[in-house]
């Protein structure tokens, strides 16, 4: 049997009750991989690790004494936007780390993104004919979000939902129901660095969408080109006042461009699970 030990210090916070947990399920369900919380990781030959990073920093360095149980270990940051959880604090001499939410430090490391949230496939809506051309709905916290936000309710045959917050909109059955109703998602950048749930819940609505070149502070980090190298098939914009122009080309070419970018994330995830399994059994 093959383990992922979902870790916590204390017993409070596990990986698997995050939204964004909801990729590596997908991938540890499909390999038929033996999920299992725990407090202190059991002596083994080798493991799936996976940690909630915010909560877990802070406690670096009793996480690195507990991997050191396992002979090979492949350990998963998940969910760690702000980048809080210190990982050049962890020792193993057979160890990958992967993480979520990578910002600038943490090149040298395996990146994952986040994909879509756990709930997605229980609120899956049935599927119908698309109703708009364009559709974003959540909240305008930041630069890029309200760049958008000035241009959206001018745009042709669009639907714009703005929130008071994360969450704070529709409940998720009836936010996927709009996004999937749409051809195109814009996609601004997340909080703190640009990925986002948005622009894989859109691909998996057969919703094509937009990406951001830009984070919250204005700067072109390269997030999907480090993330996903130089196949990344989706269209990014620097300034969303852009996809008015953009916008006539995207919809002449829809489906068969949205069909190529689902094709895409459907083989990545493919690959995505190979080689973590690859990685454990190296």
């Amino acid at each position: 049997m093959i383990n992922a030990y979902l870790y916590s210090h204390d017993g409070q916070d596990y990986a698997n009750d995050k939204w964004d947990y909801g990729l590596l399920k997908e991938i540890f369900d499909k390999h038929g991989v033996d999920q299992t919380r725990v407090t202190e990781i059991p002596k083994s030959d080798k493991a799936f690790v996976v940690i909630p990073g915010p909560q877990t920093a802070g406690n670096e360095e009793l996480l690195s004494n507990e991997l050191n149980k396992l002979s090979r270990v492949v350990l998963f940051i998940n969910g760690d936007e702000n980048a809080r959880f210190d990982v050049s604090k962890i020792k193993h001499p057979n160890i990958e780390i992967w993480i979520q939410y990578p910002h600038e430090k943490h090149d040298q490391y395996h990146k994952m993104p986040i994909g879509v949230p756990q709930h997605l496939k229980d609120n899956v809506p049935e599927y119908k004919e698309k109703e708009y051309d364009v559709y974003f709905g959540g909240q305008i916290t930041h630069s890029r979000r309200k760049e958008l936000a000035l241009v959206m309710p001018i745009l042709n045959n669009s639907l714009y939902g703005p929130t008071k917050g994360f969450s704070l909109g529709d409940t998720p059955k009836d936010y996927y129901a709009k996004l999937a109703s749409a051809k195109i998602a814009p996609c601004p950048s997340g909080a703190a660095v640009i990925d986002t749930f948005r622009f894989f819940e859109a691909i998996e609505l057969l919703t094509l969408p937009i990406a951001d070149k830009l984070d919250p502070s204005m700067t072109e980090t390269k997030f999907y080109k480090k993330m996903f190298g130089l196949e990344f098939p989706v269209e990014s914009v620097d300034n969303w006042n852009n996809i008015e122009k953009l916008l006539p080309e995207l919809l002449e070419n829809y489906p068969n461009n949205m069909h190529r970018v689902v094709g895409w994330w459907i083989k990545y995830k493919r690959d995505l699970g190979i080689k973590i399994m690859e990685q454990l059994n190296a």
